[in-house]
């Protein structure tokens, strides 16, 4: 495949030692693809381009998956939703008091009882309501001191936006993924070169950046000489 070949020489130019790039660096990079470098004739506001360059990374955290964080909370006995960080996308484990729970659907509650929502207790579900799609709930829920316990909700997340601050890296500055960082100059310059009507760059562009974001998705949880048991091996 083509444009996979043109990603592996890619990466093997940007390797981790020298791919950390910050907001700035992509910016630059990005006009370079597009051929906007010329100060006094810019084509593109450097605002625009860092626009750009944050979207391609949120865009690679949902398709990659490859951010992740916990958020934990106790639950109150006069909180039936709980309002999840900006940053989350959707959980992937859920535990009470160290144990994990299951996540069912709202319909999936409905089968088992049509009352559910007005039933309370220690949660044993919990589940997350499309209509909000931020925010989780619990079945039973709470209503007396006794029921309440932490929960720990673990969930892919959108990395922390790109700012011009130079110490500032994309992905949350992992440094396993510096090799990708140059994935988002390649989503910027898919966007200009729509603008500029140069839809073969648009289509590699395209291309490249989303090849780049499997790449990461098939590489981020690798890790050399790790051998877990088939215990809880997924």
């Amino acid at each position: 495949c083509m444009i996979k070949t043109v990603i592996l020489i890619i990466l093997s130019v940007c390797s981790p030692l020298f791919a950390q790039m910050n907001l700035s660096d992509l910016t630059q990079q990005t006009r370079y693809l597009v051929n906007d470098t010329i100060t006094s004739r810019s084509r593109f506001s450097t605002t625009t381009i860092e626009g750009w360059i944050n979207e391609g990374q949120k865009i690679s955290d949902v398709k990659s998956q490859c951010i992740q964080r916990s958020y934990i909370f106790t639950l109150s006995t006069t909180t039936i939703y709980y309002q999840m960080p900006d940053s989350f996308i959707t959980a992937y484990r859920v535990t009470r008091d160290s144990l994990a729970i299951q996540e069912m659907t709202p319909q999936g509650l409905d089968g088992r009882s049509a009352q559910w929502e007005d039933v309370s207790g220690l949660p044993t579900y919990y589940f997350i309501n499309f209509s909000s799609r931020t925010m989780i709930g619990f079945a039973p829920h709470p209503t007396v001191v006794t029921d309440t316990a932490t929960i720990k909700v673990d969930y892919l997340s959108y990395s922390n936006d790109l700012t011009t601050n130079s110490t500032t890296y994309p992905f949350n500055g992992s440094t396993d993924l510096y090799a990708y960082h140059y994935s988002l100059s390649y989503y910027a310059a898919y966007k200009a070169s729509i603008i500029d009507e140069r839809y073969e760059k648009t289509k590699a562009y395209l291309e490249i950046f989303t090849s780049m974001a499997q790449m990461m998705k098939e590489t981020c949880m690798q890790r050399p000489n790790y051998r877990p048991s088939l215990i809880g091996k997924q």
